[in-house]
């Protein structure tokens, strides 16, 4: 028998590792860089990390935590760069996506008989994904001297981990930011209206990979669910403008100090 794929990740999983030795990297602003590490709990993707310190601060430091997850086809390095002129300390954990798609990965991965067996194995392993990555975020705020609970940033496919994290696993998140990222409406299904974190989005008016009103749609289900996400639109396409990456840093000062 045949078998359709839905061409958004899939589920293989590496050991278990221990935390490798720091190695201090000067690139641009004050950054010290971590090997890449693993989540150690038993969740069904134990996946990999690399820390690094962003801001004038040492890893010795009590810090916020961000958790950043890239998008699709891309790897935990791909957004060094949304980072790389902070001036805020800042704990960043970018995790890996389980599941090899070309030179990169992605978050989810659905096979089956036919696509709606496809679409339904994709579906289960982007919540077990969720499940490990909210398991993961509390391992590495403990493992390091952490100021209140993780923050979530993602990038498109990752965006789209990240809204979902703040609606189902509100508890281990302060907030949440997205940039041109969407959550299918069926992965919102059977939520309730209860306190969760802040939500804070971006999505570009000139989107041609997720278009705006993809964005906008999430922004409202989840607006009725929680009732505090700001959606913001600039005049660009897929990507992190300044403009975003200037008001991601004046947040997480805020959230931080608050």
């Amino acid at each position: 028998m045949g078998s359709t794929d839905v061409p958004v990740g899939g589920g293989s999983v590496g050991s278990m590792a221990k935390l490798a030795l720091a190695i201090l990297v000067l690139v641009g602003g004050w950054k010290l860089f971590l090997a890449p590490s693993q989540i150690d709990a038993d969740v069904a993707y134990p996946l990999r990390y690399r820390t690094q310190v962003v801001g004038p601060a040492g890893s010795g430091d009590r810090l916020p935590l961000l958790v950043v997850l890239h998008g699709a086809g891309a790897d935990e390095e791909d957004l060094d760069g949304v980072f790389a002129d902070f001036t805020v300390p800042v704990r960043v954990v970018s995790f890996r996506a389980p599941e090899r798609s070309g030179s990169g990965y992605v978050w989810a991965y659905g096979r089956g008989a036919d696509r709606e067996e496809a679409r339904e194995a994709h579906q289960q392993m982007f919540r077990d994904v969720a499940e490990s990555l909210a398991v993961g975020a509390d391992e590495v705020a403990a493992r390091y001297p952490t100021e209140g609970k993780p923050m979530v940033f993602g990038f498109s496919q990752g965006a789209s981990m990240a809204w979902y994290l703040g609606a189902h696993h509100p508890e281990h998140f302060a907030a949440v930011f997205a940039v041109a990222g969407a959550v299918n409406p069926e992965l919102l299904e059977g939520l309730h209206v209860a306190r969760r974190p802040p939500f804070f989005a971006y999505h570009g008016r000139k989107d041609g990979v997720v278009p705006l009103n993809r964005g906008q749609k999430t922004a409202g289900a989840i607006e009725a669910l929680a009732g505090n996400v700001v959606f913001e639109e600039f005049d660009d396409g897929h990507t992190v403008p300044l403009s975003v990456r200037e008001d991601l840093q004046r947040r997480i000062q805020r959230l931080g100090a608050g």
